[in-house]
């Protein structure tokens, strides 16, 4: 790891970025903001590529998860508008239009931040609405006290803003990384934890193929981004699904992720359906050719899914996930500054944020190392991340009252 220097820095690639707008900025300094508050956030969703349809909404400004004592998650989304002239938007209609939305992408809450106009009778309405609405002037009060110094950290802030533009610059030159940037900010925020998991792994098992560590150029620092984005989502959607066994025994559980590891994007029950009309047809056939009945036995279930071969490691890893749930909640944000830190960045956390984050505490560690230990199992690492997962934190953490060399 190297020691306070950042081998890409926001302008070093040549891509032909274009440069984020003021209301760019502040979506991503509200992101930033959320995410400081004790979400884990994201800016700028992309919803056209799920719903496959065209929509006059592209995207969600912000995306937010939050988890329960219990793992189970609360989604927030948010609506970010700085414009001041007569054309801007108007508070009320955004409420209005915010609410539609909440509804579509199956959020429980939302906010509102716009420059002009939040009235005491605006804030009420949307509260009746489970919408909060603030203007500028009252976000820059919470991003004060929440956020203060720890700005550009990690995935967040208008640094981290424009280094993702440059990234997905990059990607636009090759088909493979262009389809995996896009599913990163988009598709993957409306699938079912379970089908996150797989699709994420396998997304993993392509990156570990396409690292190459001795070139450090535009298309190396794209593979960092998708690698730490993959993962940070990764562990998101791990603890989302351990949210789904906190009732059950452990042999249904190991059932139920067999199951649901299965199945993709067609529920079991409708393949076990489909499985059983497939096995009377070639049982049919086969009694019409005089086929041994072992043979025929042999046939039975054919069609039928399997799970991956990583089944049993997943229901184990989220089984230890619920047998520390306080800390297993905390994992996605932690895991999230950490490996952009570390392996986008590359760069040393600083003692403030390893504090705010209680990265230092060796219940965490722990399953950092579970999380990298499964992904290697997995065929889906590389030795740069496993470093990045496994290295100690407290040898990173730099004295603040000495000048930094960033």
């Amino acid at each position: 790891m190297q020691s306070g220097t950042r081998a890409h820095s926001a302008g070093s690639t040549k891509s032909a970025a274009k440069a984020p707008t003021t209301g760019e900025q502040l979506e991503a300094r509200v992101s930033q903001l959320w995410f400081w508050e004790g979400f884990y956030s994201r800016h700028g969703v992309n919803l056209q590529r799920h719903y496959k349809e065209p929509l006059t909404i592209t995207d969600v400004d912000l995306f937010a998860y939050d988890f329960s004592p219990q793992l189970a998650v609360t989604k927030y989304i948010g609506e970010v508008k700085s414009g001041t002239g007569k054309s801007a938007a108007k508070p009320l209609d955004r409420i209005v239009w915010l609410r539609g939305l909440r509804e579509l992408v199956g959020a429980d809450s939302a906010e509102l931040t716009i420059a002009t106009g939040v009235t005491d009778r605006i804030r009420a309405l949307g509260r009746s609405l489970d919408i909060s609405a603030q203007n500028i002037a009252d976000f820059e009060r919470r991003e004060a006290d929440a956020v203060g110094s720890l700005t550009d950290l990690g995935s967040h802030g208008v640094s981290s803003l424009v280094l993702e533009r440059q990234v997905k610059s990059s990607c636009r030159q090759q088909t493979d990384l262009e389809r995996s940037f896009w599913f990163l900010r988009g598709e993957i925020f409306f699938l079912d934890p379970f089908l996150a998991i797989k699709q994420l792994i396998e997304l993993l098992r392509r990156i570990t193929q396409l690292w190459t560590p001795r070139i450090q150029d535009e298309e190396a620092l794209a593979v960092r981004w998708l690698a730490a984005e993959s993962v940070s989502l990764l562990t998101l959607n791990l603890v989302a699904a351990t949210g789904t066994s906190l009732t059950l025994s452990r042999e249904n559980w190991q059932s139920l992720v067999s199951e649901r590891l299965a199945e993709g994007s067609v529920p079991m029950h409708q393949m076990r359906k489909i499985s059983d009309s497939i096995d009377k047809f070639v049982g049919g056939i086969l009694a019409a050719a005089k086929v041994a009945p072992d043979i025929r036995t042999e046939t039975i279930g054919a069609f039928l899914p399997e799970p991956p071969d990583y089944a049993d490691s997943l229901a184990e890893l989220c089984w230890r996930f619920k047998s520390d749930a306080p800390v297993a909640r905390a994992l996605p944000r932690q895991m999230d500054l950490l490996i952009f830190e570390r392996l986008v960045h590359q760069r040393n956390l600083s003692g403030p944020a390893v504090t705010r984050m209680g990265l230092d505490r060796e219940s965490s560690a722990r399953m950092r190392r579970l999380v990298a230990a499964f992904l290697r199992g997995c065929d889906a690492s590389f030795e740069e991340l496993e470093k990045a997962l496994t290295e100690p934190i407290k040898a990173e953490i730099k004295d603040p009252s000495k000048k930094s060399d960033q």
